[in-house]
Order: structure tokens, then C-alpha cells, then sequence
């Protein structure tokens, strides 16, 4: 401690003395009638803190609510979406997905794009010969297929 202090009570808890508890008790009340006292009283406190809880807990239920109401619209839309019969595949969509694949072909680096047009030109043969069109993923897998039981093959020999 600096040798300036001066201790302002004689009391050796170091709380205020009788005379100056009640000396500011009649400053806070005075301050209260004047309208100029800041501090709340302990039922001002307790029940500011009440009401904080409860706005804080209508918040919290609101939010749970809304989270709540767009899962279950989006389940119904979901459920809507599932429940609508998809439309059958006509010649203009047929045009649309041709257009869309060459489209894609040309964003491949030449190589794979003659191997894609190679692909191409194959399956509209087997198709004129055939009449069926085989589908592209299997055909891949397939070949896919294909050539790993060959490696595998001279691999095990």
C-alpha cells in the first residue's frame, strides 16, 4: 500500500462503518425521490433478469419452430416431387440430349472426342443391325470390366 491511503473505517473486515452505510442509504433514497438514482433494487434486478430468460427462451422456441416447419415443408415438397409421375421421353427431348452430349464431346480434348464420335457411329450400327441402342454407362462398364478380368488374367499366369 502507498502511505497516502488513509482507511475510511475502523472496522477490521474492512466493510463500511454504521454511520457510512447509513449516510449513503439516505443519498440512494434521496436519489430515488429525485429520479436521478441509476442502480436498480435487487427485486428491479432479479426480475429484469426474468424477463431477459423468458425473451431469450421465446426466441430460442421460435427459431426451433421455424427450423421445425421448413423441414416439414421441405419433406412435403420432397414427398410431392416423388409422388409426380415423371413425363415419357419424347423425340424433341431425344434431339435436346443428342445436342447436349455433342455439347459435351466438344468440351473433351480431341482424342477423346473421336473415340466418343467412334462410340457414337458403333452404336448406331448395332442399332441398325439390331434394333436396339445399348446404353452408354454399361457399355463402358462392360468394357471397363472386360479389360481388368484380362489383366487380371495375365497378371495370375
Amino acid at each position: 500500500m502507498s502511505n497516502s491511503y488513509v482507511r475510511k473505517t475502523d472496522n477490521p473486515n474492512m466493510g463500511w462503518s454504521d454511520e457510512r452505510r447509513a449516510k449513503y442509504s439516505a443519498q440512494c433514497k434521496e436519489a430515488r425521490k429525485n429520479g436521478t438514482w441509476h442502480k436498480q433494487s435487487k427485486k428491479a434486478v432479479g426480475l429484469a433478469i426474468s424477463n431477459g430468460k423468458k425473451e431469450a427462451v421465446k426466441r430460442k422456441n421460435r427459431s426451433e419452430g421455424q427450423k421445425r416447419r421448413h423441414r416439414e415443408a421441405s419433406a412435403k415438397e420432397i414427398q410431392r416431387i416423388l409422388a409426380t409421375p415423371s413425363p415419357e421421353v419424347t423425340v424433341d427431348d431425344q434431339a435436346n440430349i443428342k445436342r447436349v452430349q455433342v455439347a459435351n464431346q466438344e468440351t473433351l480434348d480431341p482424342l477423346n472426342v473421336d473415340v466418343a464420335n467412334a462410340v457414337v457411329d458403333l452404336f448406331d450400327l448395332i442399332e441398325d443391325h439390331l434394333g436396339v441402342r445399348p446404353e452408354y454407362d454399361d457399355f463402358l462398364n462392360d468394357a471397363v470390366e472386360d479389360k481388368l478380368a484380362r489383366c487380371k488374367e495375365a497378371l495370375c499366369h
